[in-house]
């Protein structure tokens, strides 16, 4: 298991969370989405806070197609990413490989499933839901995260987005105030033992 692969913040934005299901363990890039299995467990838990409704039923299961898609969006996340923040890491880039393949994902991605904002009351209290009809359940979340990247790619975020270059990192983050330099405090702890290490090794 990845060092850091329980520990991305969560107050990421949605799009971000995605890409950082890519991660750095001992040297190799493990991907939290490497089967349906595992898009399955990530999708219900990623989700479940978002409350689209209909929720996913307990006998779903996710197919090859839907989890690709999924998967590719979130490599065109990365590579996005990757441009934005002129990110020096070679472990864990995008397979994808240029901002126009990467743009025409997102935007296939956003226009993909059949999503809309809902007005709803609770006694007289009015609030938004997200509704979902056709397709899976799996490509409405698709969906709802490629339209939040085109959201993030517009708004001051993406100027404060970061990679973190702690060793062993594959993660990016959104840089919410001026003293953060790390994604999580473990990895800004494994930078600060990294650096004590290159210090004695020079003397």
């Amino acid at each position: 298991m990845s060092p850091n692969s329980t520990d991305s913040h969560p107050t990421e934005p949605l799009p971000i969370l995605l890409a950082n299901t890519v991660s750095i363990s001992r040297g190799r890039v493990e991907d939290a989405l490497a089967d349906p299995a595992s898009v399955n467990r990530w999708v219900r838990a990623t989700g479940e806070p978002l409350a689209l409704f209909p929720p996913p039923s307990s006998s779903d299961q996710v197919g090859s197609s839907d989890a690709m898609r999924l998967v590719s969006l979130r490599d065109a996340v990365r590579r996005l990413a990757a441009e934005k923040t002129r990110d020096p890491r070679l472990l864990g880039q995008s397979p994808v490989t240029d901002v126009a393949t990467a743009t025409s994902i997102v935007n296939d991605g956003a226009a993909f499933g059949s999503v809309w904002p809902e007005l709803q009351w609770h006694g007289p209290t009015a609030f938004r839901r997200v509704v979902w009809a056709g397709g899976t359940y799996v490509d409405a979340l698709t969906t709802v995260i490629a339209r939040q990247t085109t959201e993030l790619m517009t708004s001051p975020q993406w100027d404060r987005l970061r990679p973190c270059l702690a060793p062993g990192c594959a993660y990016f983050f959104v840089k919410d105030h001026l003293r953060r330099q790390w994604c999580t405090a473990a990895c800004g702890n494994r930078a600060r033992v990294a650096r004590h290490a290159q210090r004695h090794r020079i003397e």
